[in-house]
């Protein structure tokens, strides 16, 4: 594969994102820990999540893989991860999970898919 083909393989926009209940859960109950700490700061992580939602839904092949299905990306300001599979194929993206940066991903992604 050239380096144009690469190029232009890194920078396919994905078609369908979707985010799995799990990952919406674990979006609430992030948004109502910060909120509870300070008024707005849960809508700032929620701001962070979704600036993240948008580089993995341009470049879903800039984020590493952490096993042979998952990618994670991690929120700029917030210690938390983004979980989530690509298919190349099919060009869509699936967030499993979005998790603290100390809890276990081994088993929370195995409850996810």
């Amino acid at each position: 594969m050239g380096r144009r083909e690469s190029a232009a393989l890194i920078a396919r926009k994905v078609t369908v994102f979707i985010v799995s209940s799990e990952a919406e859960t674990d979006l609430v109950e992030a948004f109502n820990f910060y909120d509870n700490k300070i008024a707005g700061l849960g809508r700032e992580f929620v701001r962070s999540v979704d600036a993240e939602f948008a580089r993995i839904q341009r470049q879903p092949l800039a984020y590493r893989l952490r096993d042979r299905l998952h990618r994670l990306a991690m929120t700029e300001r917030f210690p938390y991860t983004i979980y989530f599979i690509y298919d190349e194929i099919a060009n869509f993206v699936s967030v499993r999970r979005i998790l603290h940066c100390a809890q276990d991903a081994s088993s929370q992604l195995s409850v996810a898919t």
